[in-house]
């Protein structure tokens, strides 16, 4: 599970990894108070995103710059 490798898929739960993944979760800690917002709850608007077409959202995937990576777009039509 590293760069290094060009394993794909998926993988049956061992010890060892079980173990892996456990080394890397942090473990859990008790929440401070200060870590906290206390004020009201924000009401936000309710968006809807209504026709949006392949066209736009390839066009825009191809103008996009995050990455920094290329980037390969295959839609089916």
């Amino acid at each position: 599970m590293d760069n290094a490798n060009d394993i794909n898929g998926k993988h049956d739960i061992t010890t060892d990894i079980k173990k892996k993944l456990k080394d890397k979760c942090p473990k859990a800690a008790e929440l401070k108070q200060s870590a906290t917002i206390d004020k009201p709850e924000t009401k936000t608007e309710r968006v809807i995103f209504g026709n949006i077409t392949q066209n736009e959202i390839i066009s825009n995937a191809k103008s996009s710059s995050g990455s920094g990576r290329p980037t390969q777009i295959d839609i089916e039509t």
